[in-house]
């Protein structure tokens, strides 16, 4: 039935204006038409094959994590009727390709079922965004609303990631920008999660209190050389964020960045027993980087901290707020694993170099140590990519990604709990394998 009818709607699109063109007498449909709010509209075509792949043996014996999927994606977005008022949708349909038990922990098909067995895996289709957008302008103010369920890609504290399909979240967000400034405001109550069609409230870590909304706001400054960019954020009575990340560019070749998260427990957070809590009362990730871009290579490196207190246990400053949402991140100590456990100290770094045109390849490494009963963990990962996207020619609006990476950590007490799991009194190491590879390409319909 939704195929039906976001067919019907593109047909009713390309029909009205072919005939809007070849009938110049008509001036009711040549009056439509002519309207900023189907003159200015775009309507795109794309198409993702994504797989995943994961071997490792943390927190059971050895286990592959595996799935891949093909996704179809319609996405219309309209002009402004009046100059103030549009309409945005966004159609995705995902097949599944192939399921390995656990397949559930890569995010890309939908879990029809009790537990991780592969039989679960199935594909889906959801009308992924479909919201009112509305824009108001001067000559140094402008205001842009949507009301609906749309993305948000680092919007205050919250943010949406994109896999076969990208999270969306129903509610509402603005920005309001004078100049360099800006200041955004968003209120969300539920999501339609990256791997399902189906609608979804945010949950505390143990799944027995509903997150009745998030409220996020945040303030930012940029220019050429200089962003400022402060968030603060609240999950209903369960925690609160701050999120504030810089970045300066002294000379052209040269960017230096830095990121501070914080995450303070509330009530309902307080009430879960210890082994769902990620940390006691508050998480602290402190983070900064450098990097250097030259014409055919570039190299980024940054070093972060995390204070994450739990008590006999390990703690970690969790990216999200809760189960069902995404929180902005956009520190490098998030990879194949996130190194932010409590006094972990950890190193990272990114070479790229471009062997030939429109191809980038490259070098993803992670090194993390902290201390756990008096023994030292150490544990990080060496990825292996490249990206191959042609910025001209016939495979313009194509690009393919690829990786491979290896890691090395510890057993843990359970998947919830990161603590680790001794023997003998000392930690047990748990290597991983991983592997991914991701498809696109877009066509312009309109």
């Amino acid at each position: 039935m939704k195929n039906i009818v976001i067919i019907g709607i593109i047909s009713t699109i390309t029909i009205s204006s072919a005939f809007a063109s070849n009938n110049h007498d008509n001036t009711f449909v040549n009056t439509i038409t002519d309207n900023d709010f189907f003159k200015q509209s775009h309507f795109d075509f794309s198409t993702r094959n994504h797989w995943k792949y994961l071997k490792e043996n943390a927190a059971q014996s050895k286990e592959v994590h595996s799935a891949w999927g093909q996704a179809f994606k319609f996405d219309y977005q309209s002009g402004y009727l009046f100059n103030v008022i549009g309409l945005d949708v966004t159609y995705d349909n995902v097949i599944k390709l192939g399921a390995s038990d656990y397949f559930a922990t890569r995010n890309l098909l939908y879990n029809h079922g009790k537990g991780f067995d592969k039989h679960n895996a199935k594909g889906f289709n959801k009308f992924t965004q479909r919201y009112a957008k509305i824009k108001l302008t001067n000559d140094n103010l402008s205001f842009n609303a949507k009301l609906g369920w749309h993305h948000l890609k680092d919007f205050g504290v919250i943010s949406s990631s994109h896999h076969l399909t990208r999270n969306s979240y129903l509610g509402y967000s603005g920005i309001l920008k004078y100049n360099n400034i800006a200041f955004s405001l968003g209120y969300i109550d539920s999501t339609l999660p990256r791997e399902s069609a189906k609608k979804v409230h945010f949950l505390s870590n143990d799944r027995k209190n509903v997150i009745d909304h998030i409220f996020t706001t945040e303030l930012a400054y940029q220019n050429d050389n200089l962003t400022l960019d402060y968030s603060y954020g609240e999950a209903k009575d369960y925690l609160r964020r701050h999120a504030l990340e810089l970045s300066y560019k002294p000379i052209p070749k040269m960017i230096l960045r830095s990121q501070f998260y914080g995450s303070y427990a509330l009530n309902n957070y307080d009430t879960m027993k210890i082994d769902k809590k990620e940390f006691e009362n508050h998480a602290w990730h402190y983070a900064s980087d450098i990097e250097w871009k030259e014409t055919d290579w570039s190299i980024r490196i940054g070093l972060a901290y995390t204070d994450a207190n739990k008590h006999n246990a390990i703690g970690y400053y969790g990216r999200h707020l809760g189960k069902n949402t995404r929180g902005r991140f956009n520190g490098l100590a998030a990879a194949g694993a996130d190194y932010m456990r409590d006094g972990e100290i950890v190193l990272t770094s990114v070479l790229t170099y471009d062997f030939f045109k429109d191809n980038s390849t490259g070098l993803y490494m992670n090194y993390g140590e902290f201390n756990y009963k008096h023994d030292r963990l150490k544990n990080g990962e060496i990825n292996v990519f490249n990206i191959w996207k042609p910025k001209s020619g016939t495979f313009k609006n194509l690009s393919i990604l690829s990786k491979f990476g290896y890691g090395w950590s510890y057993k843990t007490m359970s998947t919830s709990d990161i603590t680790p799991k001794l023997r003998h009194g000392r930690a047990q190491r748990s290597p991983t394998l991983s592997a991914e590879t991701v498809i696109d390409y877009r066509f312009n319909l309109l």
